[in-house]
């Protein structure tokens, strides 16, 4: 891995998440391993910390990331089912995605994929393969890509686990046909369709779009997909106000730092201010848009907000 340009830090995270899906007997003798191997091409350990969570707010951020890939029906997960399940469900809440998917060094995509192979290598526990799968689905690892994984893993894993896990790739994709793809609103109001062409060549991703009412000033619930942002624009002689109903997001006016946006934030912006808004990159992100009825009124948009900008959000 590290002579094709994984990174120590990639190396050791995925070392580390394996805890949670093989056990630690099985990962232990491995980490022993990666540190001989590290320190053999003189790389000095400890590497930098990547925990982002402590004991005190583990379960909060479990659940958010649990709502950020799965949707809202995962909040309160943790005291849900029977009373006997619920340390498991904790336990998966706090530890699974609280612990080791908020940490730095691996994005859900790849955290998504390398459980998916965790779990492809078992064998046995087709059903959370299956969820697996689903959750890879839903944060941008398509049936096409699941695939591939599978056919790199067959002749490790042998021919029952691939087949086995092929059947869940499908039986995911059928499931997620079947909800239409469609992501669980994370806001108040209806999410609506996606964009029209007309705005959606403005917007770096996807994003949906419901009008709401049209009387004394427009109002519609915009929703953005994680990553999602609109380009640098300007409302010109009537200005707009956000009302922050749901998820994580971002504002920004032209020369100032980014704001970040959560349930309850209000943001005007006055006319003629050059901005952006939309999503957080781990986050779905919903506002009401309210426009300033401004007699000439219009929108001027501008250039996209790049990716090398929009990644240094939070940084």
């Amino acid at each position: 891995a590290l002579n094709f340009g994984v990174t120590p830090v990639e190396v050791k995270e995925i070392v580390y998440q394996a805890v949670a899906y093989l056990g630690i007997g099985r990962v232990f003798p491995c980490l022993h391993i990666v540190n001989d191997i590290l320190t053999e091409r003189g790389i000095k350990l400890p590497l930098d910390p990547q925990a982002t969570t402590t004991t005190d707010n583990r379960l909060k951020a479990g659940e958010q990331t649990m709502i950020n890939i799965m949707g809202e029906s995962m909040r309160g997960f943790a005291e849900s089912g029977p009373e006997e399940s619920r340390h498991i469900n904790k336990w998966l809440t706090d530890n699974c995605f609280g612990d080791y998917y908020t940490r730095k060094g691996l994005d859900y995509k790849q955290r998504e994929m390398i459980t998916f192979c965790f779990l492809a290598a078992q064998g046995g526990c087709e059903p959370q393969l299956t969820s697996h799968a689903m959750n890879n689905m839903m944060v941008g690892n398509d049936k096409a890509f699941l695939i591939k994984v599978v056919s790199q893993c067959l002749p490790f894993i042998g021919y029952p686990r691939s087949l086995n896990a092929l059947n869940c790739v499908n039986a995911a994709a059928d499931k997620m046909k079947e909800a239409e793809t469609k992501p669980e609103n994370p806001g108040a109001f209806p999410m609506g369709d996606k964009l029209p062409e007309v705005f959606s060549k403005y917007f770096v991703g996807q994003a949906y779009l419901q009008p709401l009412t049209d009387k004394g000033g427009p109002i519609s619930n915009v929703t953005f997909e994680p990553g999602c942002r609109n380009n640098w624009h300007i409302h010109h002689k009537g200005g707009q106000i956000l009302l922050v109903t749901g998820g994580k997001g971002w504002y920004q006016a032209w020369g100032e730092p980014a704001q970040e946006l959560h349930p309850g934030d209000v943001v005007n912006i006055p006319a003629e201010v050059k901005h952006w808004h939309g999503a957080a990159a781990d986050s779905w992100f919903s506002h009401l848009a309210v426009e300033i009825p401004a007699e000439g009124g219009s929108a001027e948009w501008l250039e996209a907000v790049s990716d090398e900008e929009y990644s240094k959000l939070g940084k």
